[in-house]
């Protein structure tokens, strides 16, 4: 049975975004929080770590190799059964980070989408989902990510208006959500970060998912140590270490 309800396909196919209150239960918040704050320490100790360190974002790239924890969000069932049901089988890994926006700080990008391949449109494939998990509950004035309804079925090369601030760009919703929630949008999806006007970091995980005939971007390919403990097919598959053209895992 799909995994998707028929509202929720709707407003996804309708929206390009679709919003999962109360993914992580109380329990399982505060034990990812933990495993964040961990991941986080351990960033912040060896500067020889992977991610971005600017004032407008902090980047602990890869977390999923900092604690089991974090690995197994990658397969959350409150989550990813909906984005393998848009996907498809051959749902596969590209990239996950836990982004961390400092209070007081400014955007650290433009309106974007995530999904560009030149001279090529497929307004009617999904090329990859993108999922966040929200550790702490975000405000208004929080740095929420912003997306534009919609936006992944404009034509190639849609000019956006020219905004100063981000959360200027008409139409646009803000994802200030409680702990505890997730959201994923369809890589085509125009978005971005919003300006951090409160006295409090925002922090979220990051999960990317494609194809498996996909590559893993650049930088998050996995280590031997994690790759050890992919030990079902899916797993296995997540983490590009299966045929990418098929037979595709049909379960965990």
């Amino acid at each position: 049975m799909p995994a998707l309800t028929d509202a929720q396909r709707l407003s996804f196919e309708t929206n390009g975004y679709l919003v999962i209150p109360e993914a992580l239960s109380q329990d399982e918040l505060a034990s990812v929080r933990r495993a964040a704050d961990a991941a986080e320490a351990r960033w912040r100790t060896d500067t020889s770590l992977k991610g971005w360190r600017t004032p407008r974002i902090e980047q602990v790239q890869a977390p999923i190799e900092y604690d089991d924890l974090l690995f197994d969000l990658l397969e959350h069932p409150a989550v990813f059964p909906l984005i393998r049901d848009i996907l498809g089988d051959d749902v596969s890994m590209i990239d996950n980070d836990y982004f961390i926006s400092p209070a007081r700080c400014r955007s650290h990008t433009a309106w974007h989408h995530d999904v560009g391949m030149a001279g090529v449109y497929h307004p009617r494939s999904v090329m990859m989902v993108k999922a966040f998990y929200i550790l702490e509950d975000i405000p208004a004035n929080g740095g929420a990510t912003l997306l534009l309804p919609g936006s992944h079925r404009y034509p190639l090369g849609f000019a956006l208006p020219q905004v100063d601030d981000p959360s200027d760009m008409p139409n646009a919703v803000k994802m200030a959500l409680p702990a505890g929630s997730a959201f994923f949008f369809n890589g085509r999806t125009y978005h971005s970060s919003s300006h951090n006007d409160s006295d409090s970091p925002r922090r979220v995980l990051i999960y990317n998912y494609g194809h498996a005939w996909m590559r893993i971007w650049e930088g998050y390919e996995p280590s031997e140590a994690l790759r050890a403990k992919a030990t079902t097919p899916l797993r296995r598959q997540l983490l590009g270490m299966t045929n990418p053209y098929g037979p595709y895992a049909v379960s965990s």
